[in-house]
This record gives C-alpha cells, structure tokens and sequence, in this order.
C-alpha cells in the first residue's frame, strides 16, 4: 500500500496523466463535440462507431477524461501537501546540518570580516553556532515548488469548474439575424458558409457578440472547435441546417420573405395559399422520371421545393419548384428562392467568478516559477578558516563571495 501511495503522488504519475490528459484533449480538438450523431455519420462513415463508442463527440464530459482530471487533481494536491509539510518548519535543522560542513573556501580572518559585512549588507539572516557564523538568504524561496504545484493544482481545479459549470444555451440563427440572451447580449449572425472556396466541407459563421455594457467582439470567424469568447460567454459552431426561402408578393406590391418549415402555410385570407411541405438537395432523373434525394451533407446543389396549391381551403396535387420558379394563388404571387443555410450555435455562458479564479491561479503558479527560480535558498556559513556556501543554485553567491577575495587579494599585492 505504501509503494501505491508513494507512486500516486510522484512526479512521474503526474507526468504521465498530463500527458494522457493533453492527448486526449487533442482528439477532442480535432473531432467535432457535442454535435448531431448524422455529424459524425457523415464526416466519418468508416469511423463514427468508434467515435461513439469511445465516447469522442464528447470527449471532455466522458468518464475517463473526468477519472484523469481528478488523478492529476489527487497527484498535485498529494505533492503539494508533502511539499507544504517539508516548508512549514523554520530553518533550524538546516542551519544544524550546515554548522557541521567543513569550510571549502579558505582564507584570511580580514577577507572573511568583509565577508561577513557583506553578508549583513545582503540582509542575510545571521545565525552564530559557537565559532561558526551562518547567514541564510532568500528562505522564503523554499516555497516555490510549493506555490508552483498549488498554482497548477488551482488552474485544474478552476478550468475543470470552468467545463462543467457553464450554462449552455443551444440556438439557431438566420444569416442576418440576432439571438437575443436574457440578459441581453446579442449575438448577430451576419453570415454562415457550409463549404469554403474550394468547395469543401468548412462550417463557418462571421458573428459579433454585443454585450449589454455596448462592448463588441467585432465580427469573427467561429468554426468547429475555434470558438469566439466576449465577456463571459464563449460560441462554438456546433451545428447547421437549410431551410426554404419563399418570397410573397401581393397585386399592390407589398413583398415579405419567409423562412418555411413543414406544414407552414402561407396565405393572406386563409383559404387560398400554399402549404409548404420541405426542400430536398437534389433530384435524379431515370427513364423519364425524377426521384428526390432525401439527405446530403453539405450544401444543397439542385434543391428541389415540394409543395401544396390551396385554392378556396381545398388542397389540390402536390407540386415541385426549383429556385426562381413563381406560382399565383388567388391574390398573391409565390417565389421560390434559393434555400438558406444557417448555423446552429452552442453558447455557454461562465460564472464571472470562474475567469478571476483562473486569473489567480495563473499568478500563484507564476508566483511558484519565479520564486523557485529566481529566489532559491541560500546558506553561508564562515568560521575561523574560510566560509561555505551551499543550496540548490549557489553559484551566484559564490561568485560574488569570490570577488570579495579577488579584491582583498588585489589590494594587498598592489
């Protein structure tokens, strides 16, 4: 039990659960998440078995990557308990095991009284132990690993709440549109593209969030897994869709364009219209007769309009349209227009607590990297001989100490 206990909180445990964490975190960047299983089907028609038995449309909320998450959680709170427990005590034993170290540098008692002041004028904390004089510097350095570890430990602990606390919102916007929130932040859509410019599959919306204050994103690409952040709401691409497009005019000229789903029927007095049923992709045509294609991924090439004449509340034939094609129903005129595509937006909306969290802990765990490298602990110690100096990075102390001799030498030659 004791070789488990001490392998969970090593440092090659950790290593190996970041790294684990960081490839996984990889597939979930280059995999769509969270989107329609038809996504999947269709993006990966040879591979989205696994996909969904691996849990990889949605790696970040699967089992294994919240068991990791909370490992690595375990391993840095271990190491930081250890690491707290070895600073949380002065530096009495220390200064004891450096009392017994022989002197390494020998030199003259004159030198060494300039070594001493020097060492007062450094504001080295001056400890004498009979004829042995230690000067420690910089002790607080010693809690730099452990303010390091604390910082990773906090950034995990927030970014995991920053996950999974989010209030997710999921909304469908025309291209030209807005999604009003609750609290009022709009988001406007002002354009949406199923494929780029060479024609391949490259969901992407052109969006400006506006926040109630009036700051705004400006407009910005958000496409599957490069999402957009304002404030605390993020927007991810998650989804699209095609709807029909049918413009209505009347004999005095007055026009509206509506975006149809089925069963919708547009009509002015209620009996004479037309009763939209769906758009198709495409049509095939064998030995004179036409078939609709009912799916598709990606944009549709030659859609085709069906729907149905109303005349005086009675349905008559079910009809095909094409785009540009007209048709007159009692006093109005109806054409088809070229479907519209349009996304389908993920926002989750973060605590304003979660981002000041993570702020901190990015400080505490710069704090750690600073203090650690910049700040280590060093020990002097002088007797009647010569001094010593000793800690993990000594060497600028001894080099300044090595200029003091230098110096003294110098002045008693020339």
């Amino acid at each position: 039990m004791e070789k488990v206990w001490k392998y969970l909180k090593s440092m090659k445990f950790g290593l190996i659960l970041l790294g684990l964490i960081c490839a996984v975190s990889v597939i979930g960047s280059l995999i769509p998440q969270n989107a329609e299983p038809m996504t999947y089907v269709r993006a990966y028609p040879n591979h989205y078995g696994l996909i969904f038995s691996l849990q990889l449309d949605h790696v970040f909320t699967s089992w294994y990557f919240i068991l990791l998450t909370v490992l690595l959680c375990l391993n840095l709170a271990m190491c930081s308990l250890v690491r707290f427990h070895g600073i949380s005590h002065d530096d009495t034993e220390e200064i004891e095991r450096a009392t017994g170290v022989p002197s390494v540098e020998k030199t003259d008692p004159d030198t060494l009284d300039q070594i001493r002041e020097y060492l007062r004028r450094k504001h080295c904390k001056e400890t004498v132990k009979g004829n042995v004089s230690v000067y420690s510097k910089n002790s607080f350095g010693r809690n730099g690993t452990f303010l390091t570890h604390l910082g990773i430990l906090l950034t995990v602990v927030f970014w995991s709440l920053a996950m999974y606390l989010p209030r997710i919102i999921d909304r469908t916007c025309m291209p030209g549109e807005s999604i009003i929130l609750d609290d009022g932040t709009k988001i406007a859509v002002s354009d949406f593209a199923i494929t780029d410019a060479a024609g391949r599959l490259d969901y992407k919306s052109v969006i400006n969030i506006i926040l109630p204050d009036g700051r705004e994103s400006g407009e910005r690409e958000v496409s599957v897994n490069h999402p957009v952040s304002m404030g605390q709401y993020k927007v991810f691409q998650q989804t699209y869709g095609t709807r029909g497009a049918i413009l209505v005019r009347d004999k005095e000229g007055h026009e509206d364009r509506f975006y149809v789903d089925t069963n919708d029927f547009l009509s002015k007095d209620g009996v004479n219209g037309v009763l939209y049923d769906n758009v198709y992709p495409d049509f095939t045509e064998e030995n004179g007769e036409m078939s609709l294609v009912t799916s598709t991924s990606g944009r549709y090439e030659n859609p085709v309009y069906v729907y149905i004449e109303v005349e005086e509340g009675k349905q008559k034939d079910v009809m095909l349209a094409f785009p540009g094609d007209k048709t007159e129903i009692g006093d109005l005129e109806f054409e088809f227009l070229k479907p519209v595509e349009y996304p389908g937006l993920r926002i989750k909306q973060s605590p304003k607590f979660i981002n000041i969290l993570l702020l901190l802990s990015f400080l505490v765990m710069t704090a750690g990297l600073y203090i650690t490298f910049f700040m280590a602990p060093v020990i002097v110690t002088v007797d009647e001989e010569g001094y010593t100096v000793l800690g993990s990075k000594p060497e600028g102390m001894r080099y300044e100490l090595k200029q003091i001799v230098r110096s003294r030498k110098e002045n008693i030659h020339a």
